[in-house]
């Protein structure tokens, strides 16, 4: 009895998964001679922006961070 419901279970499996996989495609399949080709993005520019902005933004804090530490080193001495 086992033996039967595992071979049930077996071909019921073997089924299914033919039922459901996708057939090949055809050898024409993306073939297609008029499709464009795919611009690409300019990243280029992009990227000198986020550095420029990044060292602008770095340059400010370190400005004003020595900007402070000069203020009180200044003041403890007076």
């Amino acid at each position: 009895m086992k033996i039967k419901a595992l071979l049930i279970i077996t071909i019921i499996t073997v089924l299914a998964f033919n039922t459901y996989c996708q057939p090949t495609p055809p050898a024409t399949h993306g073939n297609n001679v008029t499709t464009i080709e795919p611009q690409s993005a300019p990243i280029g520019t992009s990227t000198y922006l986020l550095l420029s902005l990044a060292t602008i933004y770095t340059t400010a804090k370190l400005y004003n961070k020595r900007k402070e530490e000069n203020k009180e080193n200044n003041s403890t001495f007076n």
